[in-house]
């Protein structure tokens, strides 16, 4: 029900623009304009009460996707009519009887041409408001009969035998000690994960655990829709004798409760709580006493966790899938009742299938019970792993873990369910960046404005809350919390995929072996992991209506001829790609993902896609983009690599506001980036102009330039390379002469300047600062340190410090920063006095001890047991000196974290020694920020402390006036 309120939204809110809009004299379209909209409004009311509903009539779901798909066609006709008509107005110029007169007929005759088809539309839409009248599909809709009672699902988790479990043991332990850790005042300990990962299951087995310890005992589960009354009534029912409490209102069943429990020592635990409202009713009707109470909730969704333990003392408990190990001693104990009982023709098939429940304890018991009953025949078991998920929804033991899932996705937001059907366009384990994510849906319309906010921040908004509610797991995540990518675990993608199908939202095609006969393709995912098998031939005739094709498998060449409704064309995994063929008759189209391709050129026709935001044309090398982007007028995003060749002239690109990574040495290209005053975000790399004719003029206007963005709204800058450029703005002399006096991050990299520059102490919204310096002072550290809103440093110092060989971090200032790197080439005099730093978590060191150094012997005097908040250390070492030199650093390293109070992680290696890093496909300068890639628990944790840490810095940062919140 997702896609279909969600276009047919859409669709209402441009056909309310359009009418705003006077075209020409054909009153007809205005009249057709008002009963399109009439009639579509009154539809999606019925839609959005659909939407609520978990199981629909047959002829209510028939209706329902004849109004989706006519809502698409309708949609189609008004942006082609929307567009044609903004083409005849801007074709011609605007001088000359002739040309006037042709401008105009030719309007005319595209707005005669809209209002046919539009009359056809009405025609369809007249049926389908006759049907819904004749059929009474609205009191057919109110009717519907609630739910037949089924089984919990969760019902079984509470009598599981212990002896069953697998890896319970850890955990249980974990919260058993939280329990009973002798703190007289009330504690909150909430559990926390996605659907079937066993959190009922472990609440239970630590009730057993500790449950003599408590006078009174109540374990009660809370459903989507909570009812008050019976939450309340079923608490009342364990703790006290059996009375009638069924007559009395919530409002005289609360004091009876709080009374009963004033001075007992109490476990209360409360099951699946879907609502931050449900737990306020739970705390109002429970006393705080001070008898050692507990309580123990269970929730899918963070931010609920986090409204349960709202205090220092309450803990939250992250749960997470069960290891390999685990889930094979799960699975083939069910199957063969012993862990070794596997016979070993189907030790492969079993690998595949564990890998696809990952680690999912309902999914594995789900699917082990449903193989448990046939042969052993590794034919039979192939079937079944290719048909897991929602293929085997009419398979009775995978009843309950489909309903454990779906319990997720019905009780999001209609707006959300549209934005995780999308994610089923993206093949499994695939790792997908959030600003991708997020600019896709916005080109699709999938994102509604909020108060106060931009679409891309709303998206960002919707991006997180999935993470919150579990259904789709973080990774990676920066020193500001946020997280640079996600994936889907393989179990909700098997739901998404069935969902998506059965609304016709995404079709997936796998290569010419597929043969597609359904209704009109909207979204398409190509899929071909074969070299030797090129993906489907995308012809007009079969997917013309598509608005997004995404194509993950090999291709050399695509025709866009006919693709008139295409928003999103994003080829950035097909290899061996080459061409694009008609890309300029994709008026529509907003989003173009070319990067990772071996494409070398863009055809001229690219300035005709006027709807472009974004252009990603990351690693593809020796690329050339013609003249005529500087005509792309709606251009947001043109994310290039440095050998990427540019034309001079982009001033025309009016809207743009992200520009990475650029490199020119042309007076004129510098001189149209400066015209560029919408720029929040520059990456750019100034070649040195030392043979060029013009240098001076060169360095000139690029300084100018780069001046006149920064007054304007540049926010993020990263600049490579040549000094003569970055020396002219670096000199300043005073704070008050500050060139960016809005920048939030700043990268100066591959240049030595001379010093700090004093401006930078101005910058009272910078909270990412890379730096290369040839030298550093002891007051350079008293600049840095008062920026109010620094969380991540990078400096790099080539030289020794002027005043001594020692550089002390003081016990004032950085009051904020998260993430520390240091590097240099002299030795090392690096010390943190007691209080520096009080909210580091990772401290980063490279280190190449030069011969100098080496003589006067290597020393760590670092204080890092300062650094109280400290996670990581990740020390590099260079080959500077001798291995055994080399050695003894690295010991005396080891020494100093290992007597740290917090024992944090420590990584060790050398210059040309990095493990490898499985390549991600978010940006290299995010990548950067963030070496490290955190499982979904850390995130969590992380994204919780950010939530609690930022609240005591904000309360700290308004006591001074000039700090910035």
């Amino acid at each position: 029900m997702a896609a279909s309120t969600g276009v047919v939204s859409s669709l209402l809110s441009k056909l309310a623009t359009l009418a705003e809009q006077k075209y020409g004299d054909v009153r007809r379209i205005r009249r057709e304009i008002t009963f399109l909209t009439d009639e579509l409004s009154s539809m999606n009311a019925l839609l959005l009460k659909l939407a609520d509903m978990e199981e629909l009539d047959p002829q209510l779901k028939e209706w329902r996707n004849k109004v989706r798909e006519l809502a698409y066609d309708v949609e189609d006709c008004i942006d082609a009519f929307a567009h044609h008509h903004r083409l005849s107005r801007g074709d011609a110029d605007p001088g000359g009887l002739i040309r006037r007169a042709a401008r105009n007929m030719k309007k005319l005759r595209a707005s005669y041409r809209a209002a046919d088809q539009i009359h056809e539309l009405k025609a369809r839409i007249m049926e389908v408001s006759d049907r819904r009248l004749r059929y009474k599909l609205d009191e057919a809709a109110s009717a519907a009969p609630a739910p037949a009672l089924a089984i919990d699902p969760r019902l079984p988790a509470l009598f599981a035998e212990s002896k069953g479990l697998v890896g319970i043991e850890g955990p249980r332990s974990t919260l058993v000690s939280w329990l009973m850790d002798g703190e007289g005042q009330l504690k909150v300990i909430s559990i926390v994960g996605f659907g079937g990962l066993g959190k009922t299951t472990l609440a239970k087995e630590v009730n057993h655990a500790v449950g003599a310890h408590f006078q009174l005992k109540a374990f009660v589960s809370v459903s989507r829709n909570l009812n008050p009354k019976k939450l309340i009534c079923d608490v009342l029912s364990q703790i006290m004798d059996q009375k009638d409490y069924g007559k009395l209102e919530v409002e005289q069943l609360i004091p009876i409760l709080r009374e009963h429990l004033a001075d007992k020592r109490y476990l209360i635990i409360i099951d699946d709580i879907w609502r931050i409202q449900a737990w306020d009713l739970v705390k109002s009707a429970l006393h705080d006493n001070s008898c050692q109470s507990r309580i123990i909730t269970t929730t899918r969704i963070s931010t609920v966790a986090e409204s349960c333990c709202s205090t220092l003392k309450d803990r939250i408990y992250y749960i997470e899938p069960l290891n390999e190990v685990e889930s094979r001693e799960l699975f083939f104990k069910r199957i063969f009742a012993t862990e070794h009982g596997c016979p070993p023709h189907l030790e492969e098939v079993s690998n595949e299938i564990l890998k696809k429940c990952g680690g999912l304890p309902l999914a594995i018991l789900s699917i082990a019970s449903s193989l448990a009953n046939k042969p052993d025949i590794k034919e039979q078991w192939e079937m079944v792993k290719k048909s897991i998920g929602f293929a085997l929804e009419g398979t009775p033991t995978l009843e309950g873990m489909n309903k454990i899932l779906l319990f997720s996705y019905y009780d999001l937001p209609t707006h959300l369910k549209a934005c995780l059907l999308y994610l089923s366009i993206f093949p499994e384990d695939y790792v997908i960046a959030s600003d991708k994510l997020v600019w896709r849906w916005m080109s699709e319309g999938l994102i509604v404005g909020e108060m106060g906010k931009n679409l891309e921040q709303a998206g960002q908004i919707y991006f997180n809350e999935l993470i919150n509610r579990s259904m789709i797991e973080p990774v990676g995540v920066r020193y500001d919390g946020k997280v640079l990518a996600c994936r889907v675990h393989d179990m909700v993608l098997d739901m998404i995929i069935s969902l998506s199908a059965q609304e016709n939202f995404v079709t997936i095609l796998h290569g010419h072996e597929d043969k597609f006969a359904g209704e009109k393709i909207r979204r398409l995912s190509l899929r071909c992991n074969r070299p030797d098998v090129e993906v489907t031939q995308v012809t007009s005739k079969k997917f013309a209506q598509a608005r997004s094709i995404s194509l993950f498998g090999y291709k050399e060449m695509l025709d866009l001829q006919g693709f008139q409704a295409l928003r999103v064309l994003d080829l950035g995994q097909t290899v061996l790609f080459k061409q694009v063929k008609n890309i300029g008759k994709c008026y529509q189209l907003k989003y173009l993902d070319l990067s990772n391709t071996d494409i070398v050129e863009l055809p001229e026709e690219i300035g005709n896609v006027q709807s472009l935001e974004t252009l990603d044309l990351r690693n593809c090398r020796r690329l050339t983009l013609p003249s005529t982007i500087s005509g792309l007028r709606k251009l947001v995003r043109l994310l290039v690599d440095y050998t990427a060749a540019l034309p001079e002239e982009i001033s025309g690109l009016v809207a743009l506001q992200v520009l990475s990574c650029a490199s020119y040495n042309s007076v004129k290209f510098m001189q149209a980036l400066g015209q560029l005053t919408e720029l929040r975000s520059l990456a750019f790399k100034c070649w040195n102009p030392d043979w060029y004719f013009d240098a001076g003029m060169y360095k000139e206007v690029s300084v100018a330039s780069l001046r006149e963005l920064g007054k304007h709204k540049l926010q993020y800058l990263d600049i490579c390379d040549d000094d003569a450029i970055l020396d002219a703005l670096m000199c300043s002399s005073s704070e008050s002469d500050c060139p960016f006096p809005h920048l939030q991050k700043l990268v100066l990299s591959n240049h030595n300047i001379q010093r700090i520059p004093r401006w930078i102490g101005s910058l009272v919204n910078l909270c990412h600062l890379e730096i290369v310096v040839k030298t550093t002072r002891q007051n350079d550290l008293g600049t840095l340190g008062n920026l109010p809103c620094l969380l991540y440093l990078k400096i790099c110092r080539l030289y020794e410090p002027v005043e001594s060989q020692q550089f002390i971090v003081p016990n004032r200032g950085f009051r904020c920063l998260k993430e520390l790197c240091f590097q240099c080439w002299c030795p090392l005099g690096l010390e943190f006095a007691p209080g520096a730093m009080p909210w580091v978590q990772t401290f980063r060191l490279w280190f190449m001890p030069c011969w100098k150094s080496c003589d006067h012997g290597v020393s760590v005097g670092l204080g890092i047991e300062h650094l109280l908040e400290l996670k990581l250390v990740d020390v590099e070492t260079g080959y500077g000196c001798g291995k055994r030199e080399v050695k003894s650093f690295e010991a005396a390293i080891t020494a100093v974290v290992a007597n740290h109070p917090r024992r944090p992680a420590l990584v060790l290696r050398r210059s040309g020694e990095r493990s490898a890093v499985r390549k991600e496909n978010w940006t290299a300068v995010e990548t950067n920020m963030n070496k490290s890639l955190f499982d979904s628990s850390t995130v969590r944790q992380s994204l919780q402390k950010e939530s609690r840490d930022s609240s005591t810095v904000k309360q700290r940062l308004q006591k001074q006036s000039r700090f910035q919140t």
